[in-house]
């Protein structure tokens, strides 16, 4: 039924698995779990002045705190970095490269107070890879379950694993999150994501199955137990009656809740009140990438999700978990799709939209804690001994190639000149700007050619090739990922942690005992 993106295939088929255990364990052990946690001395820190003045004075000790948790899926350095640059060129293409100084043309993660790193690896020693070369072993490449699980839940697990680990017995064992210790402890939570919302990175918030593969039954788990007051992104499918294996109506249910489940922008935007159900592809797809999003579409963008799901959390007297996931980023490493860029920018527009909110004077004091789960591509800026990228071309790219391009090419083109229009037209980018050694007809052959003959089309190489950009893998890699924070207790990620650091920062700053 579902694609198995973002590292998925390489975890354990859900039969193997053992059953979910009766006992769910907790993370919130106290302060002295965290590494490094003496340095909050029992006291949330904050970041600013005003605030810490508050806390000296004892103004805001009853005070509730949220906590927002955003994660770009498949982000590493270099998706920054890119995204930065492209940003400056986008402002003034006549001042760049200069202007991509971060004090001239800043991302809104610069505006963040703490700066660090943040290390991603898996528990599972069967995901610990012997490099045969070297004779040495190495920390595998996590996935999105393991990854979000250590975010969410403070714990190392295996790959595929969804808000749970193995107990010493084998058996999969849930794990408390930290969106459900906000719960219980009565506050309002969401999670907000541009892919399926049964996905793997926010199901292991608010769900536990041994498998990411299992979202029949994270959706179950949704309207049964998780009691989520905001929940928006794709994939219909696995709430629809007419669509789930089960039959089970996941919709009725969610309505005979208190949900108002919504399918489109505008409804998304006449929403009052939570509980909300977003759900904004029909079928089991993910959203539409940024770029694809921009033409004629029912689809809310990331920005207005993020602002909605503030807005109606925002109300509750006993404060707020969001979760927020710019989930496509992972996609385009995936695909090797030079959309990565625009996926990153509008990720970045969604953390200036929390940070906006967070430091508003009007508001409760929220830490903010942005992020990835990992790296995903390889991604590089330049290439083939060439010092150089192509921001113009990049800048000029309308749609993504494997969703947006390549789908209009296998509809329409029968000739050269149906390449051309569809390049023209639909990606933005000149068929002659391709290969200027190459011609028209020659790069028409080799594009003809690779939506037949290979899973990835001839015409995504050739335009990384022109634009100077390239991915050394179609999976994640296992970089240290970028850890912005800024709020209370944003400090302590002001160097280099792990993803497991950040459940328990969270706990402690948002006062959840």
């Amino acid at each position: 039924m579902t694609s198995n993106c973002c590292g998925g295939g390489a975890t354990p088929d859900p039969d193997d698995l053992p059953p979910i255990s009766a006992e769910r364990r907790t993370f919130i052990k106290g302060l002295g779990a965290v590494t490094g946690a003496a340095a909050f001395g029992g006291t949330a820190m904050a970041t600013d002045t005003d605030s810490d003045e508050k806390d000296q004075e004892g103004e805001n000790d009853d005070e509730p705190r949220n906590g927002i948790t955003f994660i770009h899926d498949g982000m590493g350095p270099t998706q920054v970095t890119g995204a930065r640059y492209l940003k400056a060129y986008q402002a003034d293409a006549e001042a760049f490269p200069m202007n991509a100084d971060p004090s001239v043309t800043p991302l809104h993660m610069d505006r963040h107070a703490a700066h660090g790193t943040m290390t991603v690896f898996p528990e599972d020693p069967n995901e610990v890879i012997i490099d045969s070369a070297a004779g040495a072993t190495s920390p595998g490449a996590v996935d999105c379950a393991g990854s979000a699980t250590g975010i969410g839940a403070g714990v190392k697990t295996y790959n595929g694993a969804i808000g749970g680990i193995r107990d010493e017995d084998g058996q999969f064992a849930p794990v408390e999150t930290i969106l459900e210790a906000a719960r219980d402890a009565g506050k309002a939570t969401g999670l907000v994501t541009t892919t399926r919302i049964t996905h793997a990175t926010p199901a292991a918030f608010a769900a536990h199955v041994p498998h990411r593969r299992m979202e029949d039954e994270i959706a179950e788990q949704y309207m049964d137990d998780a009691g989520v007051d905001v929940l928006l992104g794709g994939g219909k499918a696995f709430f629809d009656p007419d669509q789930r294996e089960d039959g089970r109506d996941l919709l009725s249910d969610a309505e005979e809740q208190g949900y108002e489940i919504v399918e489109t922008a505008d409804e998304l935007d006449g929403v009052e009140q939570a509980p909300v159900l977003g759900l904004f592809t029909d079928d089991d797809s993910h959203m539409d990438y940024y770029l694809d999003r921009q033409g004629e579409t029912t689809q809310p963008g990331l920005v207005e999700m993020t602002n909605k799901a503030i807005e109606l959390l925002s109300g509750h007297d006993e404060g707020f978990f969001l979760m927020v996931e710019a989930g496509r980023v992972d996609h385009c490493g995936h695909k090797n799709d030079p959309a990565i860029l625009a996926e990153q920018l509008e990720g970045d527009e969604a953390v200036g939209a929390c940070l906006d909110f967070a430091r508003d004077d009007a508001t409760p004091e929220t830490l903010v804690v942005t992020t990835a789960d990992h790296e995903c591509g390889g991604f590089s800026l330049a290439r083939d001994g060439i010092y150089n990228v192509d921001y113009e071309m990049i800048d000029s790219l309308e749609a993504s190639v494997t969703e947006g391009i390549i789908p209009a090419l296998d509809e329409g083109m029968e000739g050269i000149e149906d390449l051309q229009r569809i390049m023209s037209e639909v990606g933005g980018i000149e068929l002659a700007d391709l290969d200027r050694n190459m011609s028209e007809m020659d790069l028409y052959r080799a594009i003809d050619l690779g939506p037949l003959y290979a899973e990835v089309p001839a015409l995504r190489d050739l335009m990384n090739r022109q634009m100077l950009i390239d991915f050394t893998s179609h999976g994640h890699t296992g970089v240290d990922v970028p850890l912005y924070a800024d709020g209370p207790n944003a400090e302590f990620f002001n160097t280099a942690r792990d993803n497991t650091d950040i459940a328990n920062v969270m706990a402690d700053a948002m006062r959840l005992k």
